[in-house]
């Protein structure tokens, strides 16, 4: 058994962040529930398209999102970033810092970069490359979901349907009905933690 698990509402919520603003950088926090040593990713909450540094919105949003995470019996355990040149899968810096103040949080962090190359409809492959906090730095683990001869991957997906899953959703236009919290700041009315109307839609996709 894989000792990182996502998903299918964290990926999708994740790849349809970034499907909403293929124009832009985005990035939100992944949230986790852990047992016996194995850790689950279950759900991801959109935090912006607009910035990309460490500012006070960034604290802000921090706050609500452990309080929420605490009141749900969850932890912050994770950041992804999708960049708005697709070429690029490396980790940038300022994600790098981002994902570093969450260490303070958890020591399970990881974060991981959206390859919006692997969301293509014929790729067979999850769109996340995986880093680790290694030695105070990020190390991609390219090889984190492929399968290992004693038979597991450090990262898996939930199931075999969460790519198939994801791609309906992305052609569907389903990403229409997520918020960042950079939205809910015109909107305070959007409700950018949990997205229940998109919560909905997976679970019935």
């Amino acid at each position: 058994m894989s000792k990182h698990t996502i998903s299918l509402q964290a990926y999708a919520k994740a790849v349809l962040h970034c499907a909403k603003y293929p124009w832009a950088t985005v990035h939100g926090l992944l949230l986790t529930e852990k047992k016996d040593g194995k850790i689950r990713y279950v759900d991801a909450i959109p935090l912006a398209h607009t910035w990309t540094q460490l500012t006070p919105m960034f604290d802000v949003a921090l706050q609500q999102i452990q309080l929420y995470a605490k009141t749900n019996g969850l932890s912050i355990g994770g950041y992804y970033v999708a960049h708005e040149d697709v070429s690029v899968t490396q980790l940038p810096e300022f994600s790098a810092l981002l994902a570093k103040s969450l260490l303070g949080v958890s020591d399970d962090v990881v974060a991981f970069v959206i390859d919006a190359k692997k969301l293509a409809p014929e790729s067979k492959e999850p769109g996340l490359i995986p880093y680790l906090n290694t030695d105070t730095q990020w190390k991609a683990v390219p090889s984190g979901f492929v399968v290992s001869k004693n038979g597991g991957a450090e990262f898996a997906l939930e199931n075999n349907r969460v790519l198939a899953t994801a791609r309906r959703l992305v052609a569907e236009r389903a990403e229409v009905a997520i918020h960042d919290f950079d939205e809910h700041l015109d909107d305070v009315t959007l409700d950018w933690l949990q997205n229940p109307l998109l919560n909905e839609r997976i679970k019935t996709a």
